[in-house]
Parts: C-alpha cells; sequence; structure tokens
C-alpha cells in the first residue's frame, strides 16, 4: 500500500469505529433497558447484560450498512473540512485512483463481515438465546456435552444437539414407574417439531418392559408428546437472523426438500449473503457525498451529513418493507434481498454521473 493508501484507509476505519462504537452504545443500551422488562426469578439483571452483550455483534451486523455510510462520510467530510481533499485533488490524484484506495480498506470491512458473521455474531448469539431460554423457563438444564435435559414427572428427557440451530438431534427418553424402575427407553435420530407440542420422531430404537422381558423394536417415525414446544427450546427458538449464512442455506434446503415451510429462511439467507455487498454500496454513495464536502460553504458540511443520516435510516426501516412486500407479491427472493443493494448502487451511479 502507498502512502496514499494508508491515509485514507487510517481515516476511513477510524470513521467506522467511531460510528460503530456510538451506535453500538445507542442500540446496546435501548437492547438492555427491554430486556430488564423480562427480568424474572430466574432471570437476573446480570443475566440481561449478559444476554445483551453476547447479541451485541449481531447488532452491530445488522447495523454494519449505516455504519459503513456514516463512518465513510465522517471520513471523507473530515478531511474535506482540513483541506486534505483539496491537497490530494492538487496532487493531480485522478477519482479512479482515488476510488482505488477506498476499494482497498472496503474489501477488507466486507471480508470482516463474513468472517464475523459465521464464526462469531452467530455462535455468540446462539449461546446467548439458549442461555435465556434456559434460565426463563425454569424448566430445563442446559449440560455442557451433555445437551438439554428436562423431566416431566416419572419421564425424562435429554436432547443432545441441534442440528442448524434448528432441529434437535439425539433424543433419549426415558419412563420410570412409581417404584423408579425403568420401564421404556427410546432413542431417536432426529425430530419434527410438530403442532400441539407434538413431536415425530425419526430412525427409533425403543425398548419397553413387558411382563418382566425388555423388548426392542425399530420404526422409522414414531409421534409423541407432549414435550418442548418451539418456544421452550433454546435452539428452536433461535431467530433466523442470528444463525450462520451455512446454516441458513443447509436449513432452508432441508426444508425445502420435506416440504415444509421455508420463505423466511431462504430470505433471511439472501439477506445475509448480500450484507457484504450492501456495505461496499454504502461506501460507494458515500465517497460522491463526502468528496464534495469541500466545494461547499462551512453550512453544506452539516447538511450533507444530515443527507447520510437521512439515507442511512432510510435503508436500516425501508429494507425490511422492501422484503416483506416482495414476499408477499411472491417475488424471486434473491432479488428481493438484492433490490436495496441495487437501489443503492444506482443512486451512486446518479451521483458519480452528476459529478462527472
Amino acid at each position: 500500500m502507498s502512502l496514499l493508501d494508508r491515509f485514507i484507509a487510517a481515516n476511513l476505519a477510524r470513521g467506522w469505529l467511531t460510528v460503530a462504537v456510538v451506535l453500538a452504545a445507542i442500540f446496546g443500551l435501548i437492547s438492555f433497558v427491554g430486556e430488564l422488562e423480562r427480568v424474572t426469578g430466574g432471570y437476573t439483571p446480570g443475566d440481561a447484560f449478559r444476554y445483551t452483550a453476547l447479541t451485541l455483534p449481531k447488532l452491530i451486523l445488522e447495523l454494519s450498512p449505516v455504519i459503513a455510510l456514516l463512518g465513510t462520510l465522517i471520513a471523507l467530510a473530515t478531511m474535506a473540512k482540513n483541506n486534505e481533499l483539496t491537497i490530494i485533488w492538487s496532487a493531480g490524484v485522478s477519482i479512479q485512483r482515488f476510488l482505488r484506495s477506498v476499494a482497498i480498506p472496503s474489501l477488507i470491512l466486507m471480508l470482516a463481515i463474513i468472517l464475523v458473521a459465521e464464526y462469531i455474531a452467530a455462535p455468540l448469539n446462539q449461546r446467548a438465546e439458549a442461555e435465556r431460554t434456559i434460565l426463563r423457563s425454569g424448566t430445563a438444564n442446559l449440560i455442557k456435552g451433555q445437551g438439554l435435559w428436562a423431566n416431566n414427572g416419572l419421564r425424562f428427557s435429554n436432547v443432545r444437539s441441534f442440528r442448524l440451530g434448528h432441529i434437535p438431534e439425539g433424543i433419549d427418553i426415558y419412563q420410570f414407574n412409581d417404584d423408579g424402575q425403568l420401564i421404556s427407553a427410546l432413542h431417536a435420530n432426529h425430530a419434527r417439531i410438530q403442532a400441539n407440542r407434538k413431536w415425530m420422531l425419526y430412525d427409533v430404537h425403543y425398548k419397553e418392559l413387558i411382563d418382566g422381558i425388555l423388548r426392542t423394536r425399530h420404526l422409522d417415525q414414531l409421534e409423541r408428546g407432549p414435550f418442548w414446544s418451539e418456544r421452550e427450546l433454546p435452539g428452536l427458538s433461535l431467530q433466523n437472523s442470528g444463525m450462520r449464512l451455512s446454516d441458513l442455506y443447509t436449513y432452508f434446503k432441508h426444508l425445502k426438500s420435506t416440504d415444509q415451510p421455508y420463505a423466511r429462511y431462504e430470505l433471511a439467507f439472501w439477506k445475509l449473503a448480500f450484507l457484504p455487498l450492501a456495505v461496499g454500496a454504502m461506501i460507494l454513495l458515500a465517497t460522491p457525498i463526502g468528496t464534495g464536502l469541500g466545494t461547499q460553504r462551512g453550512s453544506s458540511f452539516e447538511l450533507r451529513l444530515a443527507l447520510g443520516a437521512i439515507i442511512g435510516i432510510l435503508f436500516y426501516l425501508g429494507s425490511p418493507i422492501i422484503h416483506t412486500s416482495g414476499s408477499l407479491l411472491a417475488i424471486s427472493t434473491p432479488f428481493v434481498a438484492a433490490l436495496p443493494v441495487l437501489l443503492l448502487l444506482s443512486l451512486s451511479a446518479y451521483l458519480f454521473l452528476r459529478k462527472s
């Protein structure tokens, strides 16, 4: 990287970090206050704070396009206000060369978003959701290495894991009589949650004590219940926005192949897949706005910053409206997810052409 590349990258990184810290503090505080309203006997304010801290990376991830827009705008606006952009243009740096310098840290940021979404935000969010569900329900225990345990009278149930965050796997159910004798034991490979707290168990090995003899049989599927509902399970209560990109893809494909509703998970996958592109589009949009600050009077500085804030708010609030409307109209899911990004790119192209 040349001196110019390092200088622009440092300013952009400083702007992104500043906005990220401010927005994380504001939205994190709002989230914590809202979580305090859910405090119960087993769910303390300390637990609410831990939940907020663990879900903060996911919150920052969702705000990343706005952070990219405002951070870039502040960085370039500051450079324009300090006449640093004027010096750059006077040195003969073309807009194409300037965009290349902006593109280098932008690509690094987009790559970082992919890594954070897959390896940091999603795992921490899953842990937070699981812990909160357990603490608030008080009807189950999550034991490290042994999965989720609960008892209902003389029946003890265990779920070892949740594949893709939503599919219970490794289910064991033990039934005892009043004398404490084991009368049946059931192991299922996986299960599908149904209505009225019913579970459809698959690949079932069932052992039952009949007339003092333990009999074993294998069933392809078996309905049992009542068990946990979706809201009571820490894995199944996980929102699709808190899943890994790879898990979302695999899960919506699984739902599609088994003729189950999958549209919202497909949309969540494409939204997350296009998130790095949305960040890049926001940076591209902020560049012509920011680089034009130096040609205006001082009052225009605040007006352009306000314009960036308005665009960020419209994107943050308008994207869900576009996604919901597209789903209702049965428009192609990838196109619906990409539409906000396409609108940003179109606006960026218009601003660049206007300045050329």
